[in-house]
């Protein structure tokens, strides 16, 4: 085995409390933060802004350990910070939200006691970070109570298996657990049959609505009767955020009010590097000692788009001694992370592949090969039927990532540009892990 990289002590260290102080139609307020909420002037949010001005799902604000996080979804009027709009912003000591016409002072109070060390394990998951620990503890609440939860995520998270490790850890243990994955489900005609026998089977147990944002909304509707019966326990894994859909129009307000007991967001990887460790090995398995420091140290620094799940293909590749395939998913992903990010950001969906090799450097093999990153080389000396399925394999993924990107990952939207079956596209995506 390669000597074990330290892993950082979870944070114990005393954190201040948020609080909120504003005067609204209703009166005067002060509140103690001390989890996520949702605000707005709908009277099932959490945080009731009486402010004819507020959208009804308004704005999240959110008590990190690093400070009070709050994030506009997607409101009419906007939010903003000491007079700034922001789409989201850590808000300091003294600062001032603003929304519609109402003014919320935050002020942080006397630190809470010293945090006691969390789970760094729930169900089959493990995590030493901050994050993730902050995150099992949450869980392990949740999970014996009957709530509806959701887990909102990028993809590759590990959402479904956090589902699962809650039902595990619940009373209905021993019952049902069913997934619907409503972006795989037939055409419209075809969908509320395939949900009323999902509904059915999950009886007594827990069902799991995986992207319920794919659900065309005369579906939604049919949805709100069953839940209200609550024969079975609702836990919802999407990728957007479901209340800025509600909000542009694109999802039930009823329907969300009935699914969101309580929302839990999931990190991405590269906001818990110190699990990357960790992960990197319990997927080598035995093979773990090829999880070098240096190896470690140049992983840390990709962005794993992909996640979880990204990491898990690379590990396969490495374990396999596909180092071809597992140094070019690399280094894609390093360009993903600079170049293509930075044309992103200036209102451009891609970056022109001769971008590509002056980010990776290339040698001279004819006009495709200088457009090529180096790492591809050697798969031109290999045989021509896995040449062509590895070149397939990447083709499609990075196409698949672009397209998702460009559509902002709505498979209906997707399958119409790519001019696929959108049963078709869904099995790509979980092929490719994007």
């Amino acid at each position: 085995m390669s000597e074990q990289l330290p892993t950082p002590d979870p944070a114990l260290m005393p954190r201040s409390r948020p609080q909120l102080t504003w005067t609204d139609a209703s009166g005067s307020h002060l509140l103690d933060l001390s989890e996520p909420r949702t605000a707005g002037s709908a009277v099932h949010c959490e945080l009731v802004i009486a402010d004819k001005a507020v959208s009804r799902l308004h704005f999240e604000v959110d008590p990190a350990v690093d400070g009070l996080w709050v994030r506009d979804l997607g409101s009419r009027n906007g939010t903003y910070v000491n007079g700034v709009k922001v789409t989201e912003a850590r808000v300091p000591a003294g600062s001032v939200i603003r929304v519609g016409t109402t003014d919320i002072t935050v002020a942080y109070g006397n630190p809470e006691m010293p945090v006691t060390a969390e789970p760094v394990s729930f169900g089959s998951l493990v995590g030493t970070s901050p994050a993730m620990q902050s995150l099992f503890a949450t869980l392990n609440g949740l999970a014996a109570s009957e709530t509806s939860i959701i887990l909102e995520g990028e993809p590759g998270t590990g959402k479904k298996a956090l589902a699962k490790a809650i039902h595990d850890a619940s009373a209905r243990a021993g019952s049902p657990f069913v997934i619907v994955e409503c972006a795989g489900l037939p055409r419209e005609d075809a969908v509320a049959d395939a949900l009323e026998a999902a509904l059915t089977s999950a009886e007594g147990g827990t069902l799991v609505l995986d992207l319920p944002a794919e659900l065309p909304l005369a579906v939604q509707r049919e949805l709100t009767p069953p839940l209200d019966a609550k024969a079975f326990r609702v836990i919802v894994t999407t990728q957007r955020d479901l209340r800025k859909l509600v909000n542009q129009g694109a999802f039930r307000e009823n329907l969300y009010f009935r699914l969101a007991g309580a929302t839990v967001r999931v990190p991405p990887l590269r906001q818990r590097t110190g699990d990357l460790v960790p992960l990197l090995q319990s997927f080598l398995g035995e093979q773990a000692d090829l999880a070098t420091r240096q190896l470690v140290e140049d992983l840390e620094r990709l962005p794993w788009i992909g996640n979880v799940r990204e990491l898990e293909v690379y590990a396969e590749h490495l374990r396999t001694g596909d180092l071809v395939r597992a140094v070019a998913q690399a280094h894609l992903d390093a360009v993903e992370s600079d170049d293509l990010r930075r044309q992103r950001d200036a209102g451009h969906d891609t970056m022109e592949v001769s971008t590509i090799a002056g980010v990776l450097g290339s040698e001279p093999l004819g006009d495709i090969g200088r457009m090529l990153p180096i790492a591809l080389e050697p798969w031109f000396l290999i045989g021509f039927k896995e040449f062509r399925e590895r070149w397939i394999d990447l083709g499609e993924r990075e196409y698949l990532r672009r397209l998702m990107h460009r559509t902002n990952r709505s498979s209906g939207a997707a399958s119409r540009e790519a001019g696929l079956e959108r049963t078709y596209l869904y099995r790509l995506l979980k092929k490719h892990g994007v």
